[in-house]
């Protein structure tokens, strides 16, 4: 195989444009051609029909004139029928049954037929068509029928052979197949470098994605809502939810090393002091307590990325329950009641009467300590936090109401993301969790949470639960949460 014919085979295999216009142009000229074949033999079977028909039906009309009047009313009729002057002139011959010619009437192109002797006895054994070639561009067609006494009678007439007669058509067709199978090629090749348009695009967008390591590069969409051009728009978004993800990551991540850092540095401290004073026992006591604490708070930060993880993933373990809301909410807020009372800070409860939805208790009862901890660590001493259940038909809303500093509009979109802290909250004792936990959780139920705030005027954050979660199966690889752990 020489090198062009190996270079063509390899963009061939490689250039899916390439292959669709191959195939495009292959279905189309062989369409064109089948097409062409249906119509070749349904003429060639017409034409033939047509000529047969018109010697059998004159093969009956001399076949009932020789049963009636004999070989002399057949000879008299022959010589006075008025179609024989205006039609082409028939093959006329009829043997008897020991093969003696009793009749025999032939065209002038017929001519080497009229010395006919005793070796036509396979054309008396001939019943029905007889086609027999002459040269290029004619042709005999004999029609034969046996009468009881034995007797045959034999009408023929000379034809346009086929191949002479079709010929034209047949070149005419060749010229066309090929003008077809060129057009069918060129228009397979716009067409297809056209449809592919999109998917060299993404394939571009990829390279340099790979070249620059970088998520920048985006692929140009065109105005129409076909599936190439959607699916160009998604690799788009799909290329924006992963640049966001990465950067929402990075920035977790020296989140987290910066909050670690803190913690890791005092507890290296706390025992480096405690090795040195090591004979003190109350001081390495209180040292390793702290230690213990210090550690405790590491361990809480990962758990709860881990947490807000697996809950963005799909795969928190809910161990959902028909449960009353009201009740899981007088069990937080009989948690909170001692700092409220340190703050002088009243919670109202405003519901009554039963509501239920199918939640994990466990991880409720972890969203609403985190928000009612929330609405008490930013609400001044002597304020008010007001908790509201209602219950509409399709889902249970809980609303935590406080009249604290409230939320500076820049910050609403980002107190969702992991570990970000406002500028007035850093003052505040938390990781920066809470929020990004709770929305974990209350997605993994099905519902939504939203805020509403001004600052200088308090905050309002609503839960949504649904009564009927769209996702009831849980991953059986991860355990239920069996304490509430409060993340701020």
């Amino acid at each position: 195989m020489t090198p062009t014919a190996l270079a063509f085979l390899h963009r061939f295999r490689r250039d899916f444009g390439l292959r669709l216009n191959f195939w495009y142009a292959v279905i189309f000229t062989a369409s064109a051609a089948g097409l062409f074949l249906l119509l070749y033999y349904s003429l060639v079977s017409a034409v033939e029909r047509k000529e047969r028909e018109v010697i059998e039906a004159r093969l009956k009309e001399y076949a009932v004139i020789y049963g009636s009047s004999g070989v002399a009313g057949l000879r008299s009729w022959l010589a006075r029928d008025p179609q024989s002057a205006r039609q082409k002139p028939f093959f006329i011959r009829l043997v008897n049954r020991w093969n003696q010619p009793l009749l025999l009437q032939a065209p002038e192109d017929w001519i080497e037929f009229k010395d006919i002797d005793g070796g036509w006895e396979g054309y008396r054994r001939q019943v029905g068509v007889l086609r027999i070639p002459k040269d290029e561009e004619r042709e005999f067609v004999l029609v034969s029928q046996h009468f009881p006494d034995g007797s045959l009678l034999q009408v023929g007439r000379s034809a346009s052979s086929r191949e002479t007669l079709f010929r034209p058509f047949l070149r005419t067709f060749l010229v066309a197949l090929g003008v077809t199978a060129v057009i069918g090629f060129t228009a397979g090749a716009a067409f297809a470098h056209h449809a592919t348009r999109p998917i060299r695009a993404i394939v571009g967008a990829a390279r340099e994605i790979i070249r620059t390591r970088t998520l920048d590069a985006r692929v140009s969409t065109g105005q129409s809502d076909d599936q190439l051009d959607e699916l160009a728009r998604l690799f788009n978004t799909m290329l924006d939810q992963n640049q966001a993800l990465i950067k929402a990551m990075r920035e977790a991540l020296d989140n987290v090393a910066h909050d670690l850092r803190t913690p890791l540095a005092r507890l290296r401290g706390v025992a480096e002091l405690a090795l040195r004073d090591s004979a003190d026992l109350p001081a390495t006591r209180e040292a390793l307590a702290e230690c213990v604490e210090e550690s405790d708070r590491v361990l809480n930060m990962l758990k709860a990325v881990m947490d807000i993880t697996e809950a963005e993933a799909g795969m928190l373990r809910l161990d959902r329950v028909p449960t009353d809301l009201g009740q899981l909410l007088d069990e937080v807020i009989e948690v909170y009641s001692f700092l409220a009372e340190e703050k002088q800070i009243a919670i109202r409860r405003d519901y009554t009467g039963r509501c239920e939805a199918r939640v994990d208790p466990n991880r409720m009862r972890q969203v609403f300590g985190n928000l009612l901890d929330n609405a008490l660590k930013y609400t001044a001493p002597g304020g008010h936090v007001a908790v509201r259940l209602e219950q509409t038909p399709e889902a249970a809303l809980v609303r935590f109401r406080d009249d604290g500093m409230g939320i500076a509009e820049d910050d609403l979109p980002r107190i969702w993301t992991r570990l970000y802290r406002g500028d007035k909250s850093r003052s505040q004792r938390g990781l920066g969790l809470g929020l990004s936990l709770v929305k974990a959780i209350v997605e993994a139920h099905g519902g939504r949470v939203a805020v509403q705030s001004q600052v200088g005027d308090g905050s309002e954050f609503t839960v949504r639960l649904p009564h009927s979660p769209p996702h009831d199966a849980d991953p059986p690889d991860r355990a239920p949460l069996t304490s509430t752990r409060i993340l701020a």
